[in-house]
This record gives C-alpha cells, structure tokens and sequence, in this order.
C-alpha cells in the first residue's frame, strides 16, 4: 500500500473514530436528559432572527441580562454560555454574529430575515447546587433549529393528494379574504379543463401569476396560510398550481386520465415538490425536535382585519397534525423524539401599552384553543406567551393619557397610542371598526445596546421558562 493511501486510510480511520465519539456523546446526552433540541420558526414578519440572537446574548451575558422569570438567572445559576456548531445536524451555524452586529450597529438596524435551515448549539453553564451546601457546574446543551414558517406552511400537504389539494385551494382561494386579488388567473386556473392536453409553456406562465398573488396575498391581506410556502422565498419554478374546477369528476375518473392532461402533468408537479422539497425536510428535521417554538406577529394580524386573522386560525388549524404528539420514551429520545411541547408567542408586544400585552395574549390563547380543540387528546402540552424579543419602546404621558415613545425606522423620535386591545375575538361590526385605525408604526431598534449594556426586551425569561424550565 502507497504512502498516501494508507495516510488517508488513517484519516478515514480517525474520522470515524472522531464521528462515533460524538455521536456516542449525543446519545448520552438525550439519555441522560441533557440536551434539548428546539425548532424556531415563525410565521411572516414576526422576528424570528431577532427572537433567536436576544435568547442567545441573554443566555451568555446573564450579568447584563434582567431575567426575573427564568429561576436559574433569578438564582444566580446562571453562569453563562457559549455557541458551538450542532453536530448532528449537519446544517450551516446561525449567523448569530451578524444578527447581533446589525442590532448595535449605529445607527441599529433588525436582522436579515433566514430564508433557510441553519442551526446551532448554546451550551448552558448551570451551577449545581448539593443538598450538603457543597455545588459544582453542568451543561445543557441548547440545539436550536431555525427554519422559515413558509416551509411549516408546507407540511400539510403531505396528507394530501393532488385531488384533495385541489379541492381544498379552491374553496380557500375562493373566500372573501383573497377576492379580487387576482381574479383573472383565478379565472384561468377554473378554466383549465382537467381532460385538455397540458401546454408547458402557459402552466409555467400561470406559476408565475400565481407565485405573485401568493406574495400578494402576504403582502396586501397579510394572510398566512399560503402554499406552497417555498414560491415566497425563492424564484424557482415549482409549478404547483391548483386546479379549481373538479366538479363532476371523481377520484377514479382523474386517476384515469392520460399522462399528458392537465391534471396528470399537475398532479405529477405537485407529486414531485413533495418528494424532493417537503418530505426531505419534514423527515430530517422534525425527528430531532423535542420542543418547538412558533412566532407570531399577533398586532400585525390584528390591524389587518378580521379576514388576516381568520386565515391565521387556519394556519394553526391546518399545522396541528404536523408534530409528533405525545412525550418521548429513554429509547425514542434517541431515534424517533417527538415534540412534547409547542409554545407560540406573539411578538413585538412593544407595540402596544403595557395594559394591553395580557389582552394580547388571551387572544392568542382563544385562537390556538379553536384551532387546537382536536389535539388535546393526544397528550400535546399546549402554551402561549407575549414577548418582544427586543423592547423600542416606553411609555410616557400626554394630556393624562398613557402613549410609548420611540423611534421610528429613520430615526426620528415619536409618541403615539393605540388602540385598546380586546382580550377576545373582535365581534363583526363595532369591535373590528375598532381596530380600523392605523397599525402601529415599525420602530427602530434602541440605540446604544452595545455600551455595555443588555439587549432590553420583555418577557424574554417567561418565554425560556416555558421552553426550559423543567430542564434547569
């Protein structure tokens, strides 16, 4: 044997040597309890890379950090922390470095929305404390699991065919909350006979039509349950179209047709983005997760109007049955985990009075019990909560009313009130003209973070506790 092959023989050898020592680290760690991993996403304009670098520079600067509701802080248990790349995951390492950089920059500015997987571990430095006063150190090791929720909106699709796909779009598409967005390609995709010959070329026009109205529909409407989730990110031709016009034909009749129909070439579109986009994340993403953790932008929704946050129950509705219900046993904690507890949070709480954020999160709840109401069976610990990963506001007076002053996105400075949030459903009528105003203004992140001081935020610890508080 040459030299060089067997110095790579050697190489091999230590890699896999390398490879099955911290796989075998892994393993003891879910055995033993000491790892925990957590999908993150969020739903459009929610803050998601915002939510993940305050956690993380709270987690690793607990002197500067005001963590009252997370014990291990409150305790002085806290020691710090620190990122490492996620080993098992194989997945690029969150840009927690830029996030943070464009957060104390001057003048500061919010984080670049992730339009992929990323991840990352934060191995927590806890201090044991000993029933005989005696204490000593452990380690929690975070894994954090970031994706866009226009993949979680995906999901869904898995259960269903491209027959059912379709019925379900067409009576979506045809509500009140897309009417009049596009109502010439909603026309044109009625139009497409399931029987006729498929022409290439005018399907991939119609993508691009209905990739638009799929933008337009955030954009505009801020709806959330928008599919497929992957045309909001990306400019490639998927060619998932709908067809919204199977009266009069039955399952077995579309099954039959020829492959060059319309429906058989669509339904061999539509059979195709699941195979080689939905069901490879699905399959190597959420078998890790135990926890997961969706953002909302709860006040965004609000402010759109009834319709936004009908679509927004739908969502919820829809991606129930996407996680693995039910607490894992010692062995699947290492095979087959399943998320044990999802947590939703509204974010961006900063927006309205501090008088309001209970209301906020009561709406929350009342939308996730509708939503929810067919999963409690199944043993899914359920919690919602109200943050705002960084705060930009505070609140002052005027005239003897209570207002928040901050900065607006070009900086300049700014008083205003809003409107008082119901802590139920707004009723049709009265109520929703209620919320007929103005949305709150997008604020500036504070200036000044990076002088020593935390980053401010509110009910960030309430949010860890949820996720981690029966781990520390």
């Amino acid at each position: 044997m040459s030299d060089s092959r067997s110095a790579r023989l050697k190489g091999k050898v230590r890699q896999w040597h390398r490879e099955a020592r911290e796989k075998s680290h892994w393993a003891a760690e879910r055995l033993l309890d000491r790892r925990v991993c957590i999908g993150i996403t969020g739903l459009s304009g929610a803050g998601k890379s915002t939510l993940i670098t305050s956690l993380i520079h709270q987690l690793m600067h607990p002197q500067k950090a005001q963590l009252p509701g997370f014990a291990p802080a409150l305790n002085g248990d806290l020691l710090g922390a620190e990122i490492k790349p996620a080993l098992d995951s194989g997945l690029p390492l969150f840009e927690y470095e830029q996030c943070l950089q464009a957060l104390l920059a001057q003048p500061p500015r919010w984080p670049e929305s992730t339009r992929e997987l990323s991840a990352l571990e934060l191995h927590i430095h806890l201090r044991r404390r000993h029933r005989l006063g005696r204490s000593g150190t452990r380690t929690l090791v975070l894994e954090l699991r970031d994706y866009p929720g226009e993949w979680l909106m995906d999901l869904p699709m898995l259960q269903l065919d491209y027959d059912d796909w379709c019925r379900q779009q067409t009576h979506i598409i045809g509500a009140d909350s897309r009417a009049g967005l596009a109502p010439q390609l909603v026309s044109q995709l009625a139009g497409l006979a399931p029987r006729a010959t498929a022409e290439p070329g005018r399907l991939d026009a119609l993508w691009r039509d209905y990739r638009q109205f799929l933008l337009d529909c955030r954009s505009q409407r801020k709806l959330s349950y928008l599919q497929p989730g992957r045309a909001l990110l990306d400019g490639e031709n998927y060619g998932v179209l709908p067809l919204l016009d199977l009266r009069g034909h039955s399952r077995e009749q579309l099954e039959a047709l020829p492959v060059e129909s319309n429906y058989q070439y669509l339904a061999q579109r539509y059979r195709d983005y699941l195979r080689e986009q939905v069901a490879p994340f699905a399959e190597s993403h959420f078998r890790h997760l135990d926890r997961q953790l969706v953002l909302v932008d709860m006040i965004g929704t609000l402010y759109a109007g009834e319709q936004a946050l009908d679509d927004m129950r739908l969502a919820f509705g829809h991606i129930a049955d996407t996680f693995r219900y039910g607490r894992s046993g010692p062995l699947s904690k290492l095979w087959r985990p399943r998320v044990d507890r999802l947590v939703f949070a509204a974010t961006k709480v900063d927006q309205v009075l501090a008088a309001d954020h209970d209301a906020l999160r009561q709406l929350l709840g009342q939308q996730l019990q509708q939503a929810f109401a067919g999963a409690h069976h199944r043993g899914l610990p359920l919690f919602c909560e109200a943050i705002a990963a960084v705060r930009c506001s505070n609140e002052n007076q005027r005239e003897g009313r209570r207002i928040l002053v901050g900065h607006d996105m070009e900086g300049h400075y700014l008083g205003f009130e809003n409107a008082e949030i119901f802590a139920h459903v707004p009723r049709a009528g009265e109520e929703w003209r209620h919320y007929a105003g103005a949305a709150p203004p997008q604020l500036r992140p504070p200036a000044g973070m990076g002088a020593g001081q935390g980053i401010p935020h509110i009910r960030v610890d309430a949010l860890l506790n949820l996720l981690l508080g029966d781990k520390v």
